[in-house]
């Protein structure tokens, strides 16, 4: 995804330095509200980005709260000038098991990520820091209020890239009921196609919940999702989709995903 202003689809459900609070009400997880690997998308200086981060539970344990559950998240980004992008960020969810298919809503977010310069290619290396605090409802955080921090790198080779993001999250309250947690995410993929020809791209993503850092009421599982996913271009459109499979201590099982980006200029 590297056009400036577009618009995120995903639709699945199931992150290199500093990041602080999203997370799950239980020692089993769900979905979160976005499952993106942070690269080197950048909204340009003076314009808008529209993004929606959506997933759906294919498959989960019987009797989980997130069977067929579906979450669309509307993210407005907005770039400030070459260092500087902020967005604000809507939940939104609707399932048989937790609303009886109608669309609720889970709380908002905004962010902000710096970066110290924009891709050069003169370095095959990039980096950047994306903070997030939002106000959540108390079913999809138990906490309410959360902070997290991310630090994003990102490594290009020829046709090769390798993206990771590491993320630290935790409450915005003095006695949470969960405590701060760490998640490690990462992409591998491989560009099949000249940029100039659609940038047509397959790999692996893989988002690995690695547990509370300090849990007041006991340590949260870790879990850990890997999608098969391809990401491509068509007239000025941008679409990532995939295909993951979860394991560890999470009550979904299978997830797809798809990101749409769509041009607004």
């Amino acid at each position: 995804m590297t056009h400036p202003l577009k618009l995120h689809l995903s639709a699945c459900l199931p992150v290199c330095l500093l990041a602080l609070g999203l997370g799950a009400s239980s020692a089993c997880l769900a979905a979160p509200e976005e499952i993106q690997v942070y690269m080197d998308e950048f909204a340009e200086p003076g314009k808008f980005g529209l993004d929606f981060h959506t997933n759906y539970v294919l498959q989960a344990l019987p009797g989980s709260t997130s069977r067929k559950t579906l979450r669309v998240t509307p993210e407005l980004s907005y770039g400030i000038n070459e260092n500087w992008e902020a967005a604000l960020y809507w939940l939104t969810a609707a399932g048989p098991e937790i609303s009886s298919g109608r669309p609720v809503t889970d709380g908002a977010k905004v962010r902000v990520k710096w970066r110290p310069r924009a891709p050069s290619p003169d370095s095959p290396w990039y980096g950047a820091v994306n903070v997030e605090v939002g106000q959540l409802s108390r079913r999809f955080y138990p906490d309410g209020a959360s902070i997290e921090g991310k630090f994003i790198g990102m490594y290009t080779a020829n046709q090769w890239t390798l993206a990771a993001n590491l993320n630290l999250d935790r409450a915005l309250r003095r006695q949470p009921i969960q405590g701060a947690t760490a998640q490690l995410d990462s992409k591998l993929s491989y560009r099949l196609t000249p940029e100039a020809q659609g940038d047509w791209r397959v790999g692996l993503e893989n988002y690995s919940f690695l547990g509370a850092l300090r849990q007041p009421t006991g340590l949260l599982g870790r879990t850990s999702t890997t999608y098969l996913a391809t990401d491509f271009s068509f007239k000025r459109w941008d679409f990532n989709v995939g295909l993951g499979k979860a394991s560890g201590a999470t009550t979904d099982k299978w997830i797809m995903k798809a990101i749409i980006g769509v041009p607004l200029d």
